[in-house]
């Protein structure tokens, strides 16, 4: 680890409240003097032998700088994967074997490192996405070579034909596909092939299918089925037909304020629902929000939703669990308590966004989006879009709190929003 990156893991573990800023200086300067001397230690190397960070800390640092961990079976040597995808494959430098996530403690003291491209978190970077996509997807006509997808997938499910892929995420692929006996379009989730093995992303997808599948509201994307198809794991769901808000921002950059508090009052209606079954979505962004042809919001993707009566982590230790950008202050510092307010501020995040044309913090790197959240006060909407309403830039202020207290609860914001848009005066 480089002195800069060493500056960032330090400011990240400080952010984190993991760590004292005297203690970073301690540690920079026992590193100093350890170079003096030839031996060249990473920080949290140091750290964690000075009993300073637990393990897992560690880990959760480095997974919020974009890092993670990955060893060799063949010759155990461990690397730092930087800008790690769960989707991508990655081989071993000394002998070409592919790297895997640990299956036990991790060693931190990694052998090299692998460095890949910056991965990009700007309002205009076109991402793949685990969700049914987009309205050219449904306008397209029934191809009639299916040479897009494998052919042991177009029959792979009794009562379903796979007919097209519609995109692909972190842990897995999703395909349109026909369901023969209903006569209706759907679409079919299948666990990615090399996180099949692993028991811990398999419990995650499951988990996924069955809070899906406890919420039927009209804004969030109703879940059919799941199960077991010889080696592959799939889940059915609604196909929605229409642009995700991501891809309408990509063209727009921004909407009008009418626009953008009738998409935030159904997504607040949706989160209010799933918070009533004490589910939380964990991971609300333009990506996870599609816009139907009649205007209707579904929320979509609940793979990172969490049924708060469960005590289980769906996560591997030491993981951030949120889309940086989005992440609300108590998921950036890891912590375990969180509630539905969490999506609120994730939802403010989408809001500002809607609005103001950027998100109210910048970054290249996942560990500088949580940093600013943890840390530092949003813009005030009003400095980048003075057309702004005045109570709607106090409301998205009052969204990104840093305190949950202090943000409305999904039925609040819900019932709030209907009243500014039926009395208030708001911009058309």
């Amino acid at each position: 680890m480089g002195n800069a990156e060493d500056g960032d893991f330090g400011k990240l573990a400080v952010a984190l409240s993991f760590l004292t800023r005297e203690d970073l200086e301690k540690a920079l300067r026992l590193q100093a003097d350890l170079g003096k001397l030839g031996v060249h230690k990473r920080l949290g190397e140091i750290l964690l032998e000075r009993k300073v960070l637990t393990r897992d800390q560690v880990l959760l640092v480095l997974r919020a700088q974009g890092k993670h961990i990955l060893t060799c079976q063949a010759c155990k040597k461990s690397y730092n994967v930087h800008h790690y995808r769960p989707y991508e494959t990655y081989t071993c430098k000394h002998c070409s074997a592919n790297l895997t996530a640990p299956t036990k403690a991790v060693d931190t003291a990694v052998n090299d490192s692998i460095m890949m491209s910056t991965a990009e978190f700007h309002t205009n970077a076109p991402r793949a996405s685990d969700t049914t996509r987009t309205r050219q997807a449904a306008r397209r006509p029934r191809p009639k070579s299916r040479s897009r997808i494998a052919k042991e997938l177009v029959n792979l499910l009794s009562g379903y034909e796979i007919l097209e892929r519609l995109g692909q995420g972190g842990m897995g692929t999703v395909y349109k596909a026909r369901d023969t006996i209903m006569n209706r379009w759907v679409a079919v989730k299948l666990l990615a092939p090399f996180l099949a093995s692993d028991a811990e992303y398999v419990k995650r997808f499951f988990t996924e299918a069955r809070n899906a599948q406890k919420l039927r509201h009209p804004n969030i994307v109703e879940a059919y089925d799941a199960g077991l198809a010889g080696d592959h794991k799939f889940f059915i769901m609604e196909f929605v037909s229409g642009p995700t808000l991501e891809g309408v921002l990509q063209k727009k950059g921004t909407l009008p304020e009418k626009t953008a508090l009738e998409i935030v009052r159904q997504v607040a209606e949706a989160l209010d629902y799933a918070w009533q079954r004490r589910i939380i979505h964990r991971d609300v962004k333009p990506q996870n929000i599609m816009l139907t042809h009649d205007r209707r919001v579904k929320l979509c993707d609940m793979g990172l939703s969490k049924d708060v009566t469960i005590d289980m982590s769906l996560t591997m230790t030491g993981s951030v669990n949120c889309s940086p950008p989005y992440a609300s202050p108590e998921q950036a510092q890891g912590l375990k308590d969180v509630d539905c307010r969490s999506d609120v501020y994730s939802l403010g995040v989408t809001l500002f966004q809607m609005l103001c044309g950027e998100l109210p913090f910048k970054g290249n790197s996942p560990g500088q989006f949580l940093i600013q959240h943890v840390t530092e006060a949003p813009p005030d909407p009003l400095s980048r879009n003075p057309k702004i309403s005045a109570p709607i830039a106090k409301l998205i202020l009052q969204m990104l709190s840093k305190a949950p207290d202090d943000r409305p609860t999904p039925s609040e914001l819900a019932r709030g929003l209907l009243k500014m848009l039926n009395g208030h005066q708001i911009r058309p």
